[in-house]
């Protein structure tokens, strides 16, 4: 993605984007679990302290390799096609141990449970960390609504209102990254605002205009909603 060096407040940097306590390390947004490699290049980075950095590891890589096993219909590692998340189940047996418990199968279609609090608590990560790093505010708070669906199950017209977010209602902070993009847009000019990590991997959204919105797509498979008033 292209990579723009942010001109915002520079106090807004120096509290850890998800918990807003003292910082002193940079964690990726998205995490690389999410990602293939080769990673591409100008990954955003956002302010982190260490036990924030370190602690949503496990709940990532559970979450990685749920999107796979769930698109795979299995937990068998040889039949995962993602080689990230195939290593990770064979290396892990606990993690695919776990995430096989939450396989069922129901009138012949196998479905997975998903553990709610382990993803809500990555993808509310996610969005803080995209708030700082795009619109260079803070959002270390619980969010006002959160929603996490897989893009086949919504309907079509919930589909487009997704897929086509209205930009923000209001000017983003000055010299922040979304500033700068719709400077460089212009009057009038219109695009999607969707920001490509990895194309089939990533990608999320950023407004800000009666609450700060984001919008996250994983591996095109589940959408997220997090916003704050």
């Amino acid at each position: 993605m292209d990579q723009l060096s942010n001109y915002g407040d520079k106090r807004t940097l120096a509290y850890c984007a998800f918990c807003s306590g003292e910082t002193g390390t940079r964690d990726h947004c998205p995490s690389r679990v999410f990602l293939d490699e080769p990673y591409p290049k100008n990954l955003p980075v956002v302010p982190a302290c260490s036990k924030c950095n370190a602690g949503f590891s496990l709940d990532e890589e559970y979450f990685a390799c749920f999107i796979s096993c769930v698109i795979a219909g299995t937990t068998n590692p040889d039949e995962i096609p993602r080689e990230k998340t195939k290593r990770l189940l064979a290396e892990k047996p606990l993690l695919r141990a776990r995430i096989d418990k939450a396989r069922a199968v129901s009138n012949g279609r196998t479905v997975f449970q998903p553990e709610h609090d382990r993803i809500s608590g990555v993808v509310i990560k996610l969005a803080q960390g995209h708030a700082l790093f795009e619109l260079h505010e803070s959002c270390a708070r619980r969010p006002d609504n959160f929603a996490c669906v897989p893009l086949e199950l919504m309907g079509e017209q919930e589909r487009f209102e997704f897929e086509n977010p209205q930009g923000s209602e209001v000017w983003p902070e000055v010299g922040s990254r979304a500033m700068q993009r719709l400077v460089e847009l212009g009057p009038g000019t219109q695009r999607s605002g969707w920001l490509e990590v990895q194309p089939d991997r990533y990608r999320y959204h950023a407004s800000i205009g009666s609450g700060i919105e984001i919008r996250i797509v994983i591996h095109e498979y589940i959408g997220c909603l997090v916003w704050w008033k």
